[in-house]
């Protein structure tokens, strides 16, 4: 219910800064059972379900309008933006000592049916992130929080962005969670960072890297929460998926920042 409620006023505040055409809540309801609000649908389709046939020129187009849509939306500050929220200030080191405490959890529930390359692999992953100082040395920005093809809505015909959704998630956070387009390949990716207007730091690539990776242990740390098998079989497919695509996506990472040195 508080979800609704607060998705619908952050977008009503979000409008006159976003020039991408992002839902527009017309009416909200949370008083019985079934807490929903309505909006006018927006045109278009998921970017997902086209985006391998997408032309080449058009992929990067696309990227350019997230990127700027990314740049808008970074330069906002939630607690400015609307002064009643009671979201709580974002801590960029509470946030450090929270994955110490997963990456605790992880070693416990989930090394047992990893196998030793596996394992490595996640060690590599955490201790690179969590020992550095400097990767935490960063401004939180107001953070769409879902940001993948699958919230960019695109006409099927032309491929113009015609919206971007799904604002349930958004927060001040650590503005590298909403790069993850490692596998929509160098060009889209490039095309993002390239059109982003607010200034990045040195270590949002290490950032970027981090919340990729970790995000099959959120489903299957979910699924052992909820009890929820499928969703733990599902985390543990997805990292193997992961570790084996690891290189590719580390290779159009590189690749995507050094286009910004050209």
């Amino acid at each position: 219910m508080r979800l609704i409620e607060r998705e619908a006023i952050l977008l009503e505040k979000l409008k006159d800064f976003i020039s991408v055409q992002i839902p527009e809540p017309l009416y909200v309801d949370i008083s019985d059972d079934n807490p929903h609000m309505g909006y006018q649908k927006l045109p278009g389709a998921s970017l997902t379900r086209y985006y391998h046939i997408v032309p080449a020129a058009k992929r990067r187009s696309i990227g350019e309008t997230a990127g700027r849509f990314l740049g808008e939306l970074h330069e906002l500050n939630l607690h400015e933006l609307w002064v009643e929220n009671s979201d709580p200030v974002f801590d960029v080191e509470a946030d450090r000592n929270d994955y110490r405490a997963v990456f605790n959890r992880i070693q416990k529930e989930v090394y047992p049916n990893l196998s030793e390359s596996q394992i490595e692999w996640t060690d590599v992953l955490f201790h690179e992130f969590l020992e550095p100082d400097e990767n935490f040395d960063y401004e939180p920005c107001l953070t769409h929080g879902d940001f993948d093809t699958s919230n960019i809505l695109v006409n099927p015909k032309t491929f113009e962005v015609t919206g971007i959704i799904d604002f349930e998630e958004t927060r001040m956070y650590d503005p590298a969670a909403d790069f993850l387009f490692q596998d929509g390949g160098v060009d889209f990716l490039a095309a993002i960072l390239g059109s982003y207007t607010r200034k990045t730091d040195e270590k949002l690539p290490q950032r970027m890297t981090f919340r990729l990776g970790r995000q099959p242990f959120i489903y299957i740390l979910s699924g052992i929460d909820f009890k929820l098998e499928r969703m733990v079989s599902y985390g543990y497919a997805a990292l193997d998926e992961m570790i084996r695509e690891w290189n590719r996506y580390s290779s159009v990472l590189s690749e995507s920042f050094a286009t910004l040195k050209l």
